[in-house]
Protein backbone atom coordinates (compact mmCIF):
# COMPACT_ATOMS: atom_id res chain seq x y z
CA UNK A 1 0.00 0.00 0.00
CA UNK A 2 0.95 3.41 -1.09
CA UNK A 3 0.66 5.46 2.79
CA UNK A 4 2.27 8.29 1.61
CA UNK A 5 -0.50 8.71 -1.60
CA UNK A 6 -3.20 7.45 0.67
CA UNK A 7 -2.36 10.22 2.99
CA UNK A 8 -1.80 13.03 1.03
CA UNK A 9 -5.05 11.97 -0.91
CA UNK A 10 -7.04 12.20 1.94
CA UNK A 11 -5.75 16.00 3.10
CA UNK A 12 -6.73 16.54 -0.49
CA UNK A 13 -10.25 15.63 -0.24
CA UNK A 14 -10.25 17.54 3.12
CA UNK A 15 -9.81 21.09 1.21
CA UNK A 16 -6.71 21.81 3.06
CA UNK A 17 -3.98 21.40 0.54
CA UNK A 18 -2.19 24.49 -1.73
CA UNK A 19 -0.30 21.48 -3.48
CA UNK A 20 1.90 19.27 -2.09
CA UNK A 21 5.14 17.63 -3.19
CA UNK A 22 7.62 15.57 -1.51
CA UNK A 23 10.67 17.66 -2.11
CA UNK A 24 10.43 21.35 -1.52
CA UNK A 25 7.82 23.94 -2.05
CA UNK A 26 8.45 28.07 -3.30
CA UNK A 27 6.70 31.13 -1.53
CA UNK A 28 6.35 33.34 -4.53
CA UNK A 29 6.47 37.25 -3.61
CA UNK A 30 7.31 36.89 -0.17
CA UNK A 31 8.44 40.10 -0.23
CA UNK A 32 4.99 40.99 0.54
CA UNK A 33 4.47 39.23 3.62
CA UNK A 34 8.17 39.23 5.05
CA UNK A 35 7.28 43.08 6.81
CA UNK A 36 4.60 41.11 8.97
CA UNK A 37 7.19 38.23 9.87
CA UNK A 38 8.14 38.57 13.64
CA UNK A 39 10.73 36.35 14.94
CA UNK A 40 11.83 35.82 18.53
CA UNK A 41 14.89 35.72 19.53
CA UNK A 42 15.44 34.04 22.36
CA UNK A 43 16.75 35.54 25.87
CA UNK A 44 19.91 33.53 26.46
CA UNK A 45 21.30 34.41 30.11
CA UNK A 46 24.18 31.72 30.42
CA UNK A 47 27.36 32.84 28.69
CA UNK A 48 27.82 29.24 27.60
CA UNK A 49 24.74 29.55 25.19
CA UNK A 50 25.01 33.00 23.71
CA UNK A 51 26.42 31.53 20.13
CA UNK A 52 22.64 30.21 19.73
CA UNK A 53 20.70 33.08 18.82
CA UNK A 54 17.37 33.37 16.69
CA UNK A 55 17.14 35.35 13.46
CA UNK A 56 16.36 38.80 13.61
CA UNK A 57 14.00 40.56 11.20
CA UNK A 58 16.24 42.12 9.56
CA UNK A 59 18.57 39.54 9.06
CA UNK A 60 15.39 37.59 6.71
CA UNK A 61 15.61 40.40 4.87
CA UNK A 62 18.99 40.35 4.04
CA UNK A 63 19.02 36.65 3.08
CA UNK A 64 15.69 37.74 0.78
CA UNK A 65 17.80 40.63 -0.85
CA UNK A 66 15.97 41.16 -4.45
CA UNK A 67 15.20 37.44 -4.01
CA UNK A 68 10.54 37.45 -3.73
CA UNK A 69 11.18 33.45 -3.60
CA UNK A 70 11.51 31.68 -0.57
CA UNK A 71 12.16 27.86 -0.77
CA UNK A 72 10.71 25.60 1.99
CA UNK A 73 11.77 22.53 2.68
CA UNK A 74 10.99 19.24 5.47
CA UNK A 75 11.95 15.88 5.54
CA UNK A 76 12.65 13.36 8.32
CA UNK A 77 14.97 11.13 9.01
CA UNK A 78 14.32 8.29 11.51
CA UNK A 79 16.09 5.37 13.49
CA UNK A 80 14.14 1.96 12.10
CA UNK A 81 12.79 3.68 9.26
CA UNK A 82 15.76 5.12 7.64
CA UNK A 83 18.47 3.62 9.28
CA UNK A 84 19.82 1.45 12.29
CA UNK A 85 22.12 2.79 14.89
CA UNK A 86 24.54 -0.19 14.50
CA UNK A 87 24.79 0.64 10.42
CA UNK A 88 26.55 3.97 10.87
CA UNK A 89 28.42 5.97 13.49
CA UNK A 90 26.37 8.73 15.08
CA UNK A 91 28.75 11.35 13.05
CA UNK A 92 27.99 9.66 10.24
CA UNK A 93 24.00 9.76 10.85
CA UNK A 94 23.59 13.01 11.65
CA UNK A 95 25.78 14.23 8.77
CA UNK A 96 23.42 12.22 6.25
CA UNK A 97 20.10 13.78 8.23
CA UNK A 98 21.43 17.27 7.42
CA UNK A 99 22.60 16.75 3.74
CA UNK A 100 20.13 15.46 2.39
CA UNK A 101 17.61 17.97 3.50
CA UNK A 102 20.10 20.20 1.65
CA UNK A 103 20.20 17.89 -1.55
CA UNK A 104 16.35 18.91 -1.84
CA UNK A 105 17.34 22.56 -2.15
CA UNK A 106 19.64 21.85 -4.25
CA UNK A 107 17.76 19.59 -6.99
CA UNK A 108 15.40 22.80 -7.49
CA UNK A 109 18.51 25.02 -8.03
CA UNK A 110 18.01 26.60 -4.68
CA UNK A 111 20.33 27.93 -2.18
CA UNK A 112 19.77 27.20 1.66
CA UNK A 113 20.33 29.27 4.35
CA UNK A 114 18.55 28.64 7.17
CA UNK A 115 17.37 25.55 9.46
CA UNK A 116 14.91 24.62 12.01
CA UNK A 117 16.35 21.35 13.43
CA UNK A 118 13.78 19.02 15.37
CA UNK A 119 15.62 16.22 17.12
CA UNK A 120 14.85 13.28 19.37
CA UNK A 121 17.45 11.70 21.21
CA UNK A 122 17.15 8.24 23.03
CA UNK A 123 19.59 7.51 25.97
CA UNK A 124 22.72 8.84 24.53
CA UNK A 125 26.41 9.41 26.25
CA UNK A 126 27.31 13.36 26.62
CA UNK A 127 29.53 12.94 24.51
CA UNK A 128 27.50 10.92 21.91
CA UNK A 129 25.14 14.39 22.19
CA UNK A 130 28.05 15.90 21.42
CA UNK A 131 29.20 13.69 18.58
CA UNK A 132 25.79 14.47 16.68
CA UNK A 133 25.88 18.19 17.33
CA UNK A 134 29.12 18.79 15.81
CA UNK A 135 28.55 16.58 12.84
CA UNK A 136 25.34 19.07 12.19
CA UNK A 137 27.14 21.73 12.76
CA UNK A 138 29.96 21.12 10.37
CA UNK A 139 27.84 20.49 7.27
CA UNK A 140 25.43 23.67 8.23
CA UNK A 141 28.94 25.49 8.20
CA UNK A 142 30.38 23.72 5.28
CA UNK A 143 26.83 24.85 2.91
CA UNK A 144 26.25 28.40 4.97
CA UNK A 145 23.41 27.49 6.40
CA UNK A 146 22.41 28.50 10.17
CA UNK A 147 20.31 26.97 12.55
CA UNK A 148 17.98 28.97 13.79
CA UNK A 149 15.06 26.90 16.05
CA UNK A 150 13.76 23.35 16.26
CA UNK A 151 13.03 21.73 19.31
CA UNK A 152 14.92 19.00 21.13
CA UNK A 153 13.03 15.95 22.60
CA UNK A 154 13.87 12.47 24.62
CA UNK A 155 12.33 9.85 23.35
CA UNK A 156 13.59 5.98 21.82
CA UNK A 157 14.69 6.16 18.59
CA UNK A 158 17.10 8.73 16.96
CA UNK A 159 15.15 10.71 14.64
CA UNK A 160 15.74 14.14 12.64
CA UNK A 161 13.29 16.30 11.73
CA UNK A 162 14.38 19.23 9.58
CA UNK A 163 12.83 22.14 7.58
CA UNK A 164 15.33 24.24 5.36
CA UNK A 165 14.83 27.87 3.77
CA UNK A 166 16.34 28.85 0.57
CA UNK A 167 16.67 31.47 -1.75
CA UNK A 168 16.77 31.10 -5.62
CA UNK A 169 19.94 30.49 -7.49
CA UNK A 170 19.08 31.08 -10.64
CA UNK A 171 16.51 29.31 -12.79
CA UNK A 172 14.27 27.12 -10.83
CA UNK A 173 13.89 23.89 -11.66
CA UNK A 174 10.60 22.46 -10.88
CA UNK A 175 8.46 19.16 -12.11
CA UNK A 176 6.32 20.51 -14.75
CA UNK A 177 7.86 21.62 -18.34
CA UNK A 178 9.22 18.06 -19.72
CA UNK A 179 8.19 17.97 -23.22
CA UNK A 180 8.21 15.21 -25.98
CA UNK A 181 10.99 14.50 -27.55
CA UNK A 182 13.44 15.60 -24.25
CA UNK A 183 16.58 13.58 -23.06
CA UNK A 184 16.15 12.61 -19.50
CA UNK A 185 19.27 12.08 -17.55
CA UNK A 186 20.92 11.24 -13.87
CA UNK A 187 23.42 12.37 -12.25
CA UNK A 188 26.18 9.44 -10.80
CA UNK A 189 25.59 5.40 -11.09
CA UNK A 190 22.29 4.72 -8.80
CA UNK A 191 21.37 1.14 -7.03
CA UNK A 192 24.65 1.42 -4.65
CA UNK A 193 22.22 3.07 -2.02
CA UNK A 194 20.44 -0.36 -2.83
CA UNK A 195 23.61 -2.53 -2.69
CA UNK A 196 24.60 -1.38 0.49
CA UNK A 197 20.77 -1.90 1.89
CA UNK A 198 20.37 -5.34 0.82
CA UNK A 199 24.63 -5.99 2.08
CA UNK A 200 23.44 -4.30 5.69
CA UNK A 201 20.08 -6.37 5.94
CA UNK A 202 21.74 -9.58 5.55
CA UNK A 203 24.04 -9.26 8.48
CA UNK A 204 26.72 -7.79 6.32
CA UNK A 205 29.18 -4.69 7.72
CA UNK A 206 29.96 -1.30 6.04
CA UNK A 207 33.39 -0.59 5.13
CA UNK A 208 34.50 2.91 3.71
CA UNK A 209 35.31 1.89 0.08
CA UNK A 210 33.76 3.30 -2.65
CA UNK A 211 30.85 0.95 -2.82
CA UNK A 212 29.37 1.71 0.01
CA UNK A 213 30.03 5.72 0.04
CA UNK A 214 26.79 6.83 -1.48
CA UNK A 215 24.69 5.11 1.18
CA UNK A 216 27.29 6.82 3.88
CA UNK A 217 26.88 10.18 2.13
CA UNK A 218 25.44 11.49 -0.52
CA UNK A 219 27.35 13.32 -3.00
CA UNK A 220 25.83 16.74 -3.56
CA UNK A 221 25.81 17.99 -7.31
CA UNK A 222 24.91 21.71 -6.16
CA UNK A 223 27.53 23.35 -8.98
CA UNK A 224 26.52 20.90 -11.79
CA UNK A 225 22.92 21.90 -11.24
CA UNK A 226 23.41 25.50 -10.77
CA UNK A 227 25.57 24.97 -14.28
CA UNK A 228 22.78 23.01 -16.23
CA UNK A 229 19.73 25.00 -14.80
CA UNK A 230 19.65 27.70 -17.27
CA UNK A 231 18.83 25.09 -20.55
CA UNK A 232 17.48 22.05 -18.15
CA UNK A 233 13.80 21.37 -18.70
CA UNK A 234 13.34 19.41 -14.72
CA UNK A 235 15.09 18.51 -12.09
CA UNK A 236 14.24 16.00 -9.27
CA UNK A 237 15.90 14.70 -6.32
CA UNK A 238 16.37 10.71 -6.26
CA UNK A 239 14.66 9.57 -2.82
CA UNK A 240 12.55 7.25 -3.69
CA UNK A 241 14.17 5.76 -6.78
CA UNK A 242 14.68 7.06 -10.36
CA UNK A 243 11.20 4.82 -11.17
CA UNK A 244 8.86 6.57 -8.71
CA UNK A 245 10.52 10.10 -10.18
CA UNK A 246 9.98 8.71 -13.71
CA UNK A 247 6.68 8.16 -12.56
CA UNK A 248 5.73 11.23 -11.13
CA UNK A 249 7.18 13.19 -14.52
CA UNK A 250 4.60 10.85 -16.58
CA UNK A 251 1.68 11.78 -14.66
CA UNK A 252 2.84 15.45 -14.15
CA UNK A 253 3.51 16.25 -17.82
CA UNK A 254 1.24 13.70 -19.06
CA UNK A 255 3.92 12.41 -21.20
CA UNK A 256 5.73 8.66 -21.62
CA UNK A 257 9.07 7.41 -22.00
CA UNK A 258 11.08 5.17 -24.19
CA UNK A 259 11.76 1.72 -23.17
CA UNK A 260 15.31 1.58 -20.08
CA UNK A 261 16.80 -0.75 -20.10
CA UNK A 262 16.38 -3.88 -18.66
CA UNK A 263 19.47 -5.09 -16.57
CA UNK A 264 19.03 -1.54 -15.13
CA UNK A 265 15.52 -1.52 -13.66
CA UNK A 266 16.50 -3.25 -10.43
CA UNK A 267 18.92 -0.30 -10.07
CA UNK A 268 16.18 2.22 -10.73
CA UNK A 269 14.24 0.86 -7.98
CA UNK A 270 17.14 1.80 -5.56
CA UNK A 271 15.73 4.36 -2.94
CA UNK A 272 17.76 7.35 -0.94
CA UNK A 273 20.59 7.87 -3.87
CA UNK A 274 19.55 11.61 -3.67
CA UNK A 275 20.83 12.01 -6.93
CA UNK A 276 19.42 14.45 -9.72
CA UNK A 277 17.20 13.38 -12.16
CA UNK A 278 16.68 15.89 -15.14
CA UNK A 279 16.07 16.60 -18.77
CA UNK A 280 17.45 18.71 -21.26
CA UNK A 281 16.24 19.27 -25.30
CA UNK A 282 18.30 17.47 -27.71
CA UNK A 283 19.91 20.32 -28.85
CA UNK A 284 21.57 21.05 -25.66
CA UNK A 285 23.25 17.74 -25.36
CA UNK A 286 27.07 18.90 -26.04
CA UNK A 287 26.85 21.61 -23.86
CA UNK A 288 25.56 19.46 -21.08
CA UNK A 289 28.36 16.77 -21.37
CA UNK A 290 30.72 19.91 -21.17
CA UNK A 291 29.30 21.27 -17.92
CA UNK A 292 29.82 17.46 -16.67
CA UNK A 293 33.33 16.81 -18.28
CA UNK A 294 34.15 20.69 -16.38
CA UNK A 295 32.23 19.60 -13.24
CA UNK A 296 33.53 15.64 -12.77
CA UNK A 297 30.18 14.74 -13.08
CA UNK A 298 29.17 11.11 -13.98
CA UNK A 299 25.94 10.72 -16.24
CA UNK A 300 23.32 8.09 -17.36
CA UNK A 301 20.80 8.41 -20.37
CA UNK A 302 18.19 7.40 -18.60
CA UNK A 303 15.12 7.55 -21.41
CA UNK A 304 13.08 9.70 -23.95
CA UNK A 305 10.24 11.46 -23.43
CA UNK A 306 7.39 10.53 -25.44
CA UNK A 307 3.96 10.95 -26.31
CA UNK A 308 3.29 7.72 -27.05
CA UNK A 309 5.78 5.18 -25.21
CA UNK A 310 6.18 2.03 -23.26
CA UNK A 311 4.98 1.31 -19.94
CA UNK A 312 6.73 2.28 -16.95
CA UNK A 313 7.47 -0.53 -14.46
CA UNK A 314 6.11 -0.74 -11.00
CA UNK A 315 8.25 1.41 -8.53
CA UNK A 316 8.97 0.19 -5.60
CA UNK A 317 7.26 2.04 -2.41
CA UNK A 318 10.31 2.28 0.68
CA UNK A 319 9.02 4.32 3.42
Amino acid sequence: MDCERLFISALHKSGVLLGVGDDAVLLQDVSRISPRIHFFTPRIKSPKYRHLQGISSSSFARVLGKHKELFVAADGFCEHIHFKREWLSLEEIATKAMLINISDMFAMNALPKYALLSVTLPHLQAKEITQIALALANVARSYNVKLIGGDTMKGENLAFHITMLGVPNGKILGRKGLKAGDLVYCTGRVGQSLYALLWLLRGGKISHSRRFARFIAPCLRDQFIAAIAPFARVGLDVSDGVLRELHTLSALNHLRFSSLTKSRIPAYKSGEEYELLFAIAPRHKHRLLRVAKRTRTPLEFIAKAKRIGSKLPRARIWH
